[in-house]
């Protein structure tokens, strides 16, 4: 039987009590929330408890694989249920009236690692004020199971599973809490009776990389908003959006000739492929378009192409982009030839860089694996040194080379390597291109 058999969909409610849990006496890990979510769906899928035992029971590989985990995590999974039934833990709901009060349990009162025809089997139980809401939530979030597979840290998927709750509100907006009651529950940690972690560190250190890595690899799109009180912060709020249909069930390689044409007007390659994940390849496309007829017109030169940009998505007026006006000279207007020559570039660029990325990309995939070894190690010292994002280097580090974000930064890295120039070369100094042999390079 498949893994999704077992399991269920990929859509399900998971209560709002369980959503901001507060540790007590012990670290919730991101590896234990995950597990703890796909335990939860196959308790439901059974039902009822087994009748000798009077627990839920699966096969251990079957719950990790219900999280895409790798084998090393088994290991780290067999620590953390141990913890959960020592460990007490508080529930709290994110909306202060929506969850029925029970204070503080375990998250599990009883959990059994046995073996069973040569496999690693696991049982648990619930505690009694917590099984109900488990297998039958009155007030649940709905998420999903394969989003949160994809989470490599806590504070991400606690950000994820808090905020798909609100994602249908008409206000688009969690409920404002003092950033002290954040702390524990993004970071999986008990708080301590004095807190004396700044701000500043909490919001560098914790709150950056999970939005980061919610808008990366949810559905979702969450903006934080920070409140203050005097001249401190003192309560935060998130505000949530969900990422337009195409992004979000577009399976296919990733047309990134629209992030090239990004970079050629000057906007930074990290933000450039950060909106194209956000907001899918047609919008982005028309923001880009729009943003070429802007530099097109006659007028006020524009301050920051990129701030210009983003203003596009948020205003949500790229639709209807204006035409391209030209001033002709008294020449052109004399002979009736209407000529753009910047409009007449922009096609020419956009023809050799659909070619280029088509050419680079496909040179890459016939690597094989000790020239792809090597030349993903040349690309993570390199991104080291630019200062890339904690999300972005995660994708590399689990080996995700393919993913939109470092795709994009791998074809220019190989570009670079490959040919001695970098990507954004003027078109008239591109050299011309040359198939290179495997291994020859790295």
């Amino acid at each position: 039987m498949k893994i999704d058999q077992l399991i269920g969909p990929d859509k399900f409610e998971k209560p709002v009590s369980a959503l901001a849990m507060v540790p007590k006496t012990g670290a919730i890990t991101r590896v234990g929330r995950q597990a703890y979510t796909v335990m939860m769906l196959m308790a439901r899928e059974q039902g009822v408890e087994q009748s000798d035992s009077g627990m839920f029971s699966a096969p251990l590989n079957t719950i990790i694989r219900g999280f895409d985990g790798t084998t090393g995590t088994s290991g780290e999974l067999k620590r953390h249920l141990r913890s959960m039934v020592t460990h007490v833990v508080e529930w709290q709901s994110p909306s202060p009236a929506e969850s029925v009060e029970w204070g503080a349990c375990a998250l599990l009162s009883e959990v059994r690692l046995f073996k069973q025809k040569g496999e690693s089997w696991l049982s648990w139980a619930y505690p009694p004020s917590l099984r109900i809401e488990m297998l039958n939530p009155q007030r649940y979030a709905q998420i999903r199971r394969s989003t949160i597979a994809q989470f490599r840290t806590h504070a991400g998927l606690a950000l994820y599973e808090i905020c798909a709750r609100y994602k249908d509100n008409p206000s688009h907006l969690t409920s404002k809490q003092h950033w002290h009651w954040w702390l524990p529950v993004l970071t999986g940690k008990p708080t301590p009776e004095q807190i004396k972690t700044e701000f500043r560190f909490f919001n560098r250190d914790t709150i950056k990389p999970a939005v980061e890595e919610v808008n990366e690899v949810s559905e979702l799109i969450v903006a934080v908003r920070e409140i203050k009180v005097g001249r401190s912060v003192e309560f935060l709020q998130f505000e949530v959006r969900k990422k337009p249909e195409a992004s979000t069930t577009e399976k296919g390689p990733i047309n990134l000739t629209g992030v090239v044409r990004a970079c050629q007007l000057g906007i930074d390659p990290d933000v450039a492929e950060d909106l194209y994940l956000r907001h899918g390849e047609t919008a982005f496309l028309k923001a880009i378009e729009r943003l070429e007829a802007r530099l097109a017109l006659k007028g006020p030169t524009i301050l920051s192409r990129q701030a210009y940009l983003k203003s596009l998505f948020l205003s949500r007026v790229i639709d209807d982009a204006p035409e391209v006006q030209v001033a002709l000279s008294t020449e052109e207007l004399k002979v009736g030839i209407p000529i753009n020559e910047v409009q007449q570039r922009h096609e020419r660029l956009q023809k050799s860089e659909s070619e280029r990325v088509a050419l680079i990309r496909s040179e890459i995939e016939a690597l094989n694996e000790t020239s792809i070894s090597a030349l993903l190690r040349g690309l993570k010292i390199h991104m080291e040194s630019t200062g890339a994002s904690q999300a972005v280097m995660q994708r590399l580090k689990d080996g995700k080379w393919q993913s939109a974000l470092i795709m994009g930064a791998l074809i220019r890295f190989y570009w670079k390597q490959s040919r001695g120039t970098e990507w954004t070369a003027p078109e008239n100094n591109l050299p011309n291109v040359q198939r290179v042999e495997q291994g020859g390079l790295f």
